[in-house]
């Protein structure tokens, strides 16, 4: 590895490696990408589900798609509705090699088994990263994709992983009987998924997808003490719909969600993805979020390369883009977020039911988080003693 490039991202992402395409395709600086895993697959922390804007937008092949589907079904305790929103299932770890090899077609060495401590920062700038065991990395551009570890961001003061909201997921890939392949399946219900979610996703002739993600404080209040691989091996054992014969692949993750209204550049320096908690709040979305503020931070860079100016003031556009675009939305994605994870089962029952009554326009919107705020209030059966969280709600404000 060389210890000087024009443009290093540390994170092999769906956000890193994007952005490393994009640059390596759009100009003829070097770029190189660093990643701790010994190889681009271990990097296996999602769900594999999205949307067009990620399969269609960002050119991915079939080779790397388990499925399609043509509806996504909200349930609740004893409620359900089904709606007409088109998405994908990925074979993430497929995806990942194939955005890494995509940008190394371009030119972009991508460095796995290396790891960056931190940035290197001279003059108020950041000029590389430092490596674990010793050593450096320089660059004109450095861009902080490392996902919730936040392994520059956080020692920049971009972002604060302590006091971010968290949440785990954990997700069984299985081989064995499946009835609901063209849908994506998610359901609200305390007792499949305290403070968050369970669901099952189609992945291929025969398999199928089971998880459950809750955000820590909901689970506080609503769980048992039970670990999420309890409720997982639960949920995927108890629904007549499915049947576990083998479970092939296990992933894990976290998430981590402020108001996503963060500092996302500085002199020399780029944060995309979920460094930056680029994640929307509300349904914990990471893979289509992530890659467009990839697109928009590498929109920025191309030309601040082209001009040979790698300043804050011009990369400041990508932020402030950024914030223009989501950042009000995701900080009212949040509030309803937390209003939704702390329903009661009734609650939970009419939300999914209100759902059900949104027209198609009102589902796309919903499905691009740009659902009008009055018909997204519509959607919450609100009682008294929400009024109580209204302190906590205003923090958002």
């Amino acid at each position: 590895m060389h210890d000087e490039y024009d443009v290093v991202v540390v994170g092999a992402g769906p956000a890193g490696l994007q952005f490393a395409r994009e640059v390596a395709a759009r100009t003829t600086r070097s770029v190189a990408v660093l990643e701790r895993n010994g190889r681009l697959r271990d990097n296996d922390k999602s769900t594999g589900g999205t949307f067009e804007e990620v399969v269609e937008g960002f050119d991915v092949p079939d080779r790397v798609i388990y499925d399609g589907v043509d509806s996504v079904t909200f349930e609740g305790p004893t409620a359900a509705s089904r709606l007409d929103i088109d998405g994908y299932v990925l074979d993430f770890p497929r995806f990942l090699e194939f955005l890494g090899e995509d940008a190394a077609a371009d030119g972009a060495a991508i460095h796995t088994g290396t790891t960056a401590t931190g940035p290197l920062v001279e003059d108020g700038a950041v000029r590389g990263v430092r490596l674990a065991g010793g050593g450096e990395v320089r660059a004109g551009l450095t861009v902080d994709a490392t996902g919730p570890a936040a392994a520059l961001t956080a020692d920049l003061g971009f972002f604060d992983p302590d006091a971010a909201q968290r949440g785990i997921g954990l997700e069984f890939e299985a081989e064995g009987r499946y009835e609901t392949r063209d849908t994506m399946l998610f359901r609200f219900d305390h007792d499949a998924a305290p403070g968050g979610y369970a669901w099952t996703f189609p992945a291929g002739e025969g398999a199928f997808k089971a998880g459950v993600c809750w955000v820590d404080d909901f689970y506080a209040l609503h769980g048992d003490g039970d670990s999420i691989r309890r409720y997982v091996e639960r949920w995927a054992e108890a629904d007549p719909r499915w049947r576990v014969d083998r479970i092939r692949a296990t992933h894990a993750g976290e998430a981590l969600s402020n108001n996503s209204i963060n500092r996302r550049a500085a002199d020399g320096f780029l944060a995309v993805g979920d460094a930056v908690s680029s994640i929307n709040p509300l349904f914990g979305e990471g893979i289509r979020p992530g890659m467009q503020s990839a697109a928009m931070a590498a929109d920025v860079a191309v030309d601040a390369l082209r001009a040979g100016d790698l300043s804050g003031e011009r990369l400041r556009t990508y932020e402030r883009r950024w914030n223009a675009e989501k950042g009000s939305a995701w900080k009212l994605q949040r509030i309803v977020g937390e209003l939704l994870y702390d329903f009661d089962a009734d609650q939970q029952d009419a939300f999914v039911e209100r759902l059900g009554d949104l027209s198609a326009r009102q589902a796309e919107q919903l499905r691009t988080y740009s659902l009008h705020p009055a018909d997204l209030a519509r959607l919450y059966p609100f009682r008294l003693a929400d009024l109580s969280k209204l302190p906590r709600l205003l923090r958002h404000v």
